[in-house]
């Protein structure tokens, strides 16, 4: 298994530009602005962060509303290790066009998600024809669509994390893993209607699983190596300085555990942090309820969890290593210890009907999880399930500005359209609002009830 980002050239050549002549951009913060049936681009913020929960706030009342202001990793991380490019994190279009304008630039370099390819297409051409850009590169989870015109448009296609296939691009010798410097990524975060600062914090990136509709094993294979733990450490000594009261550990699946997870926790708990994590049902059980006390009085406060389904069908044909049972079971001890449960979740699997979707959405509100993300189920290219529904001819629209998860782009048996929309809507609003959720309530009255006592009223009440 791979353990380095590599690099595809759809155009060979042996052309080394200097690090000043390359012009790095993610996608716009106004991508698409001028579409109105964009609802993605609710997650870009007019002064150029991304809300990780704002996919559809039009369906919760804007006092319910949980924000997670962020920068984008990728760009970050190279930003933070590969000195010389010119990085453009969610810049204005007009920003883009003003440095290609300039003409001092021989590479413009591409960040990009599949929902943006388009965008993507026509600004490779552009820089082409237009501006005398000699290459135009890609990376991102974009270099994993099957779009013919990304062969003809782009000179190099770089897939994984990219810090060191830049620096080999730009003639200078890759880094070994744990010499990866960790860039700031302080998000601002409202949540149960709580402000706060919050250091994201990895370790290591990747995964190792083989979920069916995941795109992490894909882009890059095997995942990575940890990261150094004094780097560890000097991030997280930054965050205490910026004011953060807690760490999210967003290792795309935290092993709290493992040596460098106990040495990590430690350490928060030594600045007087405390912490949430990204991890799976699998993870946390690992040393059973005795583990899970432990992590709490480590810190540990929160937990994201990818359930994805409370149907036993679904969970085995995407391979997901728990069952419903157990995650209901996990949840419901989590919950006892004071451990609150942040959740993902995907309606209109292929045996999923509206019915079905309905009912575990009643047992959803009953789980007793303070947010849950929801996705109508997308086949990503690269995957195991978009090379089957493929296969089977069940993609219906090839349009990639509507894979973004709001949409079904694929023909399911019982489910059309307009009601897999309805069905987002409907999950989102009741399941993720006080008003239809009483469990969701009684952890708002709590939060109330904090900050009436609070003498300060300041953004340090712990969120236990």
């Amino acid at each position: 298994m791979r353990q380095k980002g590599w690099v595809e050239y759809p155009c060979r050549k042996d052309f080394v530009p200097a690090p000043e002549k390359i012009l790095l951009t993610t996608m716009p913060r106004d991508v698409f602005l001028e579409n109105s049936e964009m609802d993605h681009l609710l997650c870009l913020t007019s002064d150029g962060k991304i809300d990780s929960f704002a996919h559809h706030p039009q369906f919760i009342p804007d006092e319910y509303k949980n924000v997670v202001k962020q920068r984008p990793y990728d760009i970050a991380f190279l930003k933070e290790n590969v000195e010389g490019p010119l990085y453009l994190e969610l810049p204005k279009k007009e920003v883009i066009l003003h440095e290609l304008e300039t003409g001092q630039y021989d590479v413009l370099a591409i960040s990009t998600f599949t929902w943006t390819i388009p965008w993507a297409l026509d600004l490779a051409e552009r820089a082409k024809n237009e501006y005398g850009i000699r290459e135009v590169w890609m990376g991102g989870y974009g270099v994993m669509t099957p779009e013919p015109l990304i062969q003809q448009r782009f000179d190099r296609l770089f897939w994984g994390y990219g810090e060191s296939t830049l620096l080999n691009a730009i003639g200078k010798e890759e880094l070994a893993v744990e010499a990866i410097k960790h860039p700031e990524l302080v998000a601002e975060i409202t949540f149960l209607g709580h402000r706060m600062k919050v250091g994201h914090l990895f370790w290591k990136r990747g995964c190792k699983r083989n979920c069916t509709f995941c795109a992490d094993p894909v882009f890059q294979p095997g995942g990575e190596g940890n990261f150094s733990f004094e780097n560890v450490e000097y991030i997280l000594d930054r965050y205490k300085n910026q004011g953060c009261v807690s760490i999210h550990l967003v290792n795309q699946e935290v092993h709290a555990f493992s040596a460098m997870g106990e040495r990590v926790t430690k350490a928060i708990l030594e600045r007087n942090m405390r912490y949430s994590m990204m991890t799976s049902i699998a993870a946390i059980n690992e040393r059973g309820i005795d583990g899970m006390k432990l992590l709490r009085d480590r810190g540990l406060t929160l937990v994201q969890v990818g359930i994805e389904s409370l149907s036993d069908t679904n969970l085995k044909k995407t391979r997901k290593v728990s069952d419903v049972k157990r995650i209901e079971n996990t949840i419901s001890i989590l919950n006892s210890l004071g451990i609150k449960v942040a959740a993902t979740y995907m309606i209109c699997f292929e045996d999923d009907t509206a019915e079905s979707i309905r009912e575990a959405k009643k047992r959803l509100c009953n789980l007793g999880l303070v947010i849950t993300h929801f996705n109508i189920v997308i086949p990503m290219p690269g995957t195991s399930l978009y090379r089957d529904f493929y296969e089977r001819d069940l993609i219906s629209d090839w349009n990639w500005s509507h894979w973004t998860g709001e949409r079904l782009v694929w023909k399911h048996p019982t489910i059309s359209f307009e009601e897999a929309r309805e069905l987002l809507a409907e999950m989102d609003s009741e399941v993720n609002t006080p008003l239809y959720n009483a469990h969701l309530r009684k952890h708002w009255d709590r939060m109330e009830m904090i900050r009436k006592r609070s003498s300060s009223g300041k953004d340090t009440v712990a969120m236990r």
